[in-house]
């Protein structure tokens, strides 16, 4: 059970390894771009073209009859998107374990990848769970952790979070299923939560200090992209760094132009600190490097 592009991996494990796998669930397609086509989810994909069984439910509670009836083993999830009654989870002889791209107790939810980010942590990891009713409460099968370098934007840090999941989902099934190792319940005391990622979280706030918004550069990436209005001009930001004001010799209120050169463009930041900004978009434009916006604004003198 999975849909986005976190549980293709995972997928392509499992049929790879020979499970038989009774049936793939994932989401409806969905209408997306200006022409609101209906595209797919990529498992869909993944499993038609191997032959696997596709349902496509709106709610888990409509296909639970028929999943009934395959008398399965097993459930895996990954980025399903969906909560689990117990009624469900009852029906594989093992349960469901669950693909989960943080270090639980740390990071329950839905953008764990995200907030690792935002909080701009050193460190983070995947979870193979056992799935309960709560959101990502199940006992823990196995861990792994990774390092995240301070230029890792989302993209990098999902795709590796996302193979890493499938290796780890890889050794822990038969070892769960044989009985060579035990589920171990979470801390809850050590919990946190990675809430569902909103279109205005992307909205930059520069009483910010400028570390605090490289975090939210890398971690909006993807989506919503991290924006901002400079000149009356929507401006997106895809690449950025931090400098300390002093270092930058800049002075003025938070969100105002510090500067503009061929290797930056500048604004100030809370803390006495200053964005450079070496990748950006404009409004109806294309994604360019400061210094090829540089090289435009000097052809256009």
């Amino acid at each position: 059970m999975g849909a986005p592009e976190f549980s293709a991996p995972s997928l392509k494990m499992l049929i790879n390894e020979g499970y038989n796998l009774a049936a793939v669930v994932t989401q409806p397609d969905r209408p997306k771009g200006r022409g609101n086509k209906l595209i797919s989810p990529i498992v869909k994909d993944i499993a038609l073209e191997a032959g696997i069984r596709v349902l496509q439910p709106e709610k888990p509670s409509e296909i639970h009859d028929e999943l009934k009836n395959l008398s399965i083993d097993l459930c895996v999830t990954a980025a399903y998107g969906c909560i689990l009654k117990k009624s469900f989870l009852r029906i594989p002889r093992f349960g469901a374990v669950n693909v989960h791209a943080s270090l639980l107790p740390r990071y329950r939810g839905a953008s764990p990848i995200h907030q690792a980010l935002l909080n701009g942590d050193a460190e983070t990891g995947v979870t193979i769970m056992l799935t309960e009713a709560g959101v990502d409460t199940g006992p823990i099968l196995m861990t792994e952790k990774t390092a995240i370098s301070e230029t890792m934007y989302f993209r990098e840090l999902h795709d590796k979070l996302a193979e890493m999941g499938a290796e780890l989902l890889k050794r822990a099934i038969p070892a769960y299923t044989s009985g060579a190792i035990y589920p171990a319940p979470q801390d809850g005391g050590l919990a946190t939560y990675a809430p569902i990622i909103q279109k205005s979280d992307g909205e930059l706030d520069f009483t910010l200090n400028a570390a605090q918004l490289v975090n939210r550069v890398r971690a909006f990436s993807e989506w919503p992209g991290a924006t901002t209005v400079i000149g009356g001009k929507k401006l997106k930001i895809h690449k950025a760094r931090a400098v300390n004001a002093a270092d930058h010799n800049s002075r003025g209120i938070p969100g105002a132009v510090a500067g503009v050169s061929r290797e930056a463009f500048s604004v100030m930041c809370g803390g006495h600190t200053v964005l450079n900004i070496t990748r950006l978009q404009f409004e109806n434009a294309r994604a360019m490097d400061i210094s090829e916006c540089w090289h435009n604004l000097v052809n256009k003198r």
